[in-house]
């Protein structure tokens, strides 16, 4: 029993020891032929690039337009929680 668990133990160590120099072995780079893009799929990205452009602007607009109201709503709030503030010290003194 006691060998048979020396074994696997040993086992599992040389596994471990495989796997570790395997992973750190450096593997042959490839080699890669950079292609230019044809004209036409060129000015069809250069478009699509316009288009999203045009589209995150728009949806900027929509996101400041979305604070300002939110930031009236905030300031709404402020002026009611003084209000409230003081109609509590007020009914206090009476």
């Amino acid at each position: 029993m006691q060998t048979r668990r020396v074994f696997i133990i040993s086992l599992a160590m040389l596994a471990s020891a495989v796997l570790g120099v395997a992973q750190t072995a450096e593997p042959t780079p490839a080699t890669l032929h950079a292609v230019p893009p044809a004209p036409a799929e060129d000015a069809k990205q250069q478009a699509e690039m316009a288009e999203n452009i045009k589209q995150l602007q728009e949806l900027k607009a929509q996101n400041d337009e979305v604070l300002k109201q939110q930031q009236a709503a905030l300031e709404s709030l402020d002026e009611m929680q003084k209000e409230a503030e003081q109609l509590r010290i007020y009914s206090k003194r009476g």
